[in-house]
């Protein structure tokens, strides 16, 4: 391998380049490459300080037809598309070159034989190490929220391209591009939820599958070069899913579908343990003649007429047929592989184990038999709509949604000492919300935990234990079998949060039911407290309720799991995420950590084997060192003179969305309301049908809007605050506080990404009346970048090169898009423009096409 993969990359790019200019010239036509050559020199002219070519491309844009507007978009959108997977190799490179290099004095920075160093730093044994490690439980949770854009055929021939260029048939490789340009981006229909279940849990069974074994092998080949002796580890990653069981705002996420999603997962591990156990029965051919089995492996293997004197392959051919007939279950699964390995050790063939059957038992811990358990998530409104029919069909109660809150907790409190079920025999349902939460929870298999959205009060968390008593879930005195986590996201719940969980611990019925579990499950959501409050009170409200939280478990003598609704963007808790995790409060970590892993983040972390173990270590890395619970507490004045910050941010943030005509100039300026008719995603854009202003939008869309118009302002805005704050003071708890620094790093992303000269052109869809709010903006952005600037000493990205060369390098090429979206925005807004099918489809195409130059869509 080359000592310099930049040279690597660059010729990969030009490559590929010089290969995609090929198909469009035999696709489209020598003249329409002509015109994309045209435009892309225009673009880096214009870049480069020439207004001549800016007025030039403005003039060509506005003289296209909607035919060569698209094509022009797609050209340059399948650009991004296989630059980006030259990226991604790259990286993959780059991460061989550094394991290669890696001594142990100088560990790779937050890899396993770091870890293992910093452990044994602290004074750990290695029993010590090892039992930490094997406490952990890090629950990546995938999600599908409207910001996957690429169809997954695209997906597929990107893939078969990544396999030619690692091949090196140059023949192959220019007949795959050609497929992918000569692919359609946009999906004809919206997908469905099982489309998005099939989509979004496709690196599970693939890259994921290879990826643990090889995360565990590291790791215990880590702890042996650091200890001299190599531990046994189960997995610390396990995955869940909320896709086919996040119903909160999504008519679609029916029961039936909940069911699907369960089914779906089930049958796609089983297919893959199948064809495990079946290349085992072939490959472990050990004569009995030669190595003696243990009796539970000759046993095991019991009425299995094949396979004579070789009891390894009748043992596995009997797991094989317990497991086709569903008779296998997950821990007896593990106990015969447990059996099958100490069996081929005490006779001396321990690599055999660990080579056959280690990385078996390492899917097994990490995927169990259910690949990734579905949560369920439903809002608190809807919950007690399903509650309050539930108590008038059975005679308790006429109206409680007509009660005081604390009367409607007494009165299910008191409900819930008895196990009787509420719905008279032979009656069904009369409203929507109690079919649909009953029918659900009926559907249920699988479990992970029961989100309760907008929990504002214990009276919402009790309303699932009234609904899972219908269904024979919930007994008197006892915990659920899954967990409830009440889901605090504005920055008023968040505030409120710790009073609320004081509250449910205090509840007879919560407090058995958390002792039974072993602690109380909270989830804090980013997406939302950054769109009603603005980034920096947004992110300090979530510190300090971790905080409280922690606090308020500590006293009740239990413990609190978090789990955070991070985003892919900095405004929705993006960023690198074992960065955020070192950020934390210390001591609310704990053995048990869960993240959100959004749809549009999976192709970036989990579409090649060794990213996918790069990205589980870093977590892991900083996990379990933050599990230790060793951090400092920020001081006093740092947490007060922040706050006072953040204060005056929520003002300077909410003045900017309050502002007369705000809501219409968002709408001129961005496209949101276009967003709302790609064709990505199941779930809608609005919360309700009703649309009015900023609160009726969900938070996800909200961002990709003016990530679009390269702006990226849930980012950053009313960081400015900060101003009033001493410089020398500002230095110091930057370098002196994780979690500020994380803070401040994050929105230097956003603001790096941020282009006011783009954003500008998208004025021309803005009426003039409006237009000074986008002064505003520029000039709040202007004084940001001063601030981190100052802050920092040194530029927005001075510690991320790597990110400040993808945007120097990408930019001449994104610019195109969004001037053609401009130009397509204003011709899709006239009169008539909404029902031409070839206008709808250019601009949708643009969408796709600024998401994947930016690798981000929201």
């Amino acid at each position: 391998m080359r000592e310099d993969p930049f040279s690597l990359l660059k010729e990969e790019v030009d490559l590929l380049g010089r290969l995609l200019g090929e198909a469009i010239g035999r696709v489209s036509g020598e003249r329409f490459f002509a015109l994309v050559e045209e435009v892309r020199l225009l673009s880096k002219a214009r870049r480069q300080g020439d207004e001549g070519a800016g007025e030039a491309l403005l003039a060509k844009a506005g003289a296209l037809s909607v035919a060569e507007a698209e094509a022009l978009v797609r050209a340059f959108t399948h650009y991004f598309h296989l630059v980006n997977l030259a990226e991604e190799r790259h990286r993959v490179r780059v991460n061989r070159l550094r394991a290669e290099a890696e001594t142990p004095e100088a560990p790779r920075p937050e890899g396993p034989l770091a870890l293992a160093q910093a452990l044994k730093a602290r004074g750990l044994s290695l029993e010590e190490a090892e039992a930490h490690l094997n406490r952990l439980e890090l629950l990546l949770t995938f999600t599908a929220h409207p910001t996957e854009t690429r169809r997954r055929t695209l997906r597929h021939h990107l893939e078969r391209i990544q396999e030619v260029l690692e091949r090196g048939d140059k023949e192959e490789l220019k007949a795959r591009v050609a497929l992918l340009y000569a692919t359609e981006e946009v999906r004809k229909a919206r997908p469905s939820v099982e489309d998005e279940i099939k989509g979004g849990l496709y690196y599970l069974p693939t890259t994921l599958w290879k990826a643990v074994p090889l995360l565990l092998e590291r790791l215990e080949a880590a702890f042996e070069r650091v200890y001299g002796k190599r531990p046994r580890l189960k997995s610390p990653v396990r995955f869940r899913s909320w896709i086919g069981g996040d119903r909160d705002g999504n008519p679609f996420v029916t029961p039936e579908v909940t069911a699907f999603a369960a089914a779906y997962a089930r049958r796609v591990a089983k297919e893959r343990y199948l064809a495990e156990l079946e290349a085992l029965v072939r490959d472990l051919s050990l004569s009995e003649a030669r190595l003696p089995a243990p009796r539970a492996v000759r046993e095991g293997g019991e009425g299995v007429e094949r396979f004579p004197g070789e009891p390894y392959r009748r043992y596995f051919a009997a797991l094989y047929g317990k497991l086709e007939g569903e008779a296998l279950s997950e821990e007896d699964f593990a106990r015969a592989l447990l059996q099958a390995e100490r069996g081929l050790e005490e006779a001396g063939l321990g690599e055999v184990a660990r080579v056959f059957l280690r990385p078996l038992s390492a899917r097994l811990s990490a995927f169990g038999l259910a690949l990734a358990p579905l949560d369920l998530r439903e809002e608190s409104g809807k919950l007690l709509e399903a509650a309050a029919e539930l108590l008038r069909l059975g005679g308790v109660h006429p109206d409680f949604l007509g009660l005081p809150e604390e009367a409607q907790e007494a009165l299910l409190t008191e409900e819930l000492k008895t196990p009787r079920p509420l719905l008279p025999v032979g009656q069904a349902p009369e409203g929507e919300a109690l079919r649909v939460a009953l029918g659900a929870l009926r559907a249920w298999r699988d479990r992970g935990a029961h989100v309760v959205s907008m929990a504002h009060g214990p009276r919402d968390v009790l309303a699932v234990f009234l609904l899972a008593r219908e269904v024979g879930d919930y007994r008197p005195g006892k915990p659920l079998p899954y967990d409830v986590a009440p889901l605090f996201e504005t920055l008023e719940d968040l505030g409120r949060a710790p009073q609320v969980l004081r509250r449910l611990l205090q509840n007879p019925v919560f407090l058995a039911h958390a002792r039974g579990r072993g602690g109380v499950e909270v989830m804090i959501g980013y997406s939302d407290s950054n769109k009603d409050a603005g980034f920096l009170a947004a992110n300090l409200a979530l510190y300090q309720a971790q905080e409280a939280l922690a606090a308020v478990g500590e006293e009740a003598g239990l413990k609190v799991h978090f789990f955070h609704g991070r985003g892919t963007s900095t405004a929705r808790g993006g960023g690198p995420a074992g960065r955020a995790i070192a950020s934390l409060p210390p001591r609310s970590v704990g053995h048990r950590l869960r993240l959100t892993e959004q749809g549009e983040a999976l192709a970036d972390r989990y579409g090649h084997v060794e990213l996918a173990v790069r990205h589980l270590e870093q977590l892991l890395y900083h996990f379990a060192l933050a599990a230790l619970a060793e951090g400092e507490d920020p001081r006093p004045s740092w947490l007060e003179a922040l706050e006072e910050a953040a204060a005056l941010s929520v003002e300077r943030y909410r003045a900017l969305l309050q502002a007369e005509g705000f809501f219409p100039f968002f709408e001129h300026l961005t496209p949101i309301r276009e967003i709302g008719e790609l064709p990505i995603a199941s779930r809608p854009v609005y919360r309700h049908g009703r649309v009015r202003d900023i609160r009726d939008l969900r938070a996800i869309p909200w961002v990709m809007a003016w990530t679009q118009v390269r702006l990226l302002l849930p980012g950053w805005y009313g960081l400015s605050a900060l101003e009033g704050l001493p410089l020398s003071l500002l230095q110091e708890m930057y370098r002196g506080w994780p979690f500020f620094a994380t803070t401040l790093e994050s929105a230097a992303m956003a603001l790096a990404k941020a282009d006011l000269g783009v954003a500008r052109l998208y004025l021309r869809l803005v009426p003039e009346p409006l237009r000074p709010l986008f002064d505003r903006i520029a000039e709040e952005y202007r004084k940001t970048v001063a601030l981190l600037e100052a802050v920092f000493q040194a530029p927005l990205l001075h510690n991320q090169k790597t990110l400040e060369r993808q945007i120097a390098l990408r930019n001449p090429y994104v610019d195109p898009i969004n001037l053609l979206q401009v130009e397509l925005l204003r011709r899709y807004r006239a009169p008539g423009g909404a029902e031409d099918e070839a206008l709808k489809k250019a601009l949708l195409l643009s969408i796709l096409g600024v998401a994947a130059g930016l690798r981000n869509a929201g």
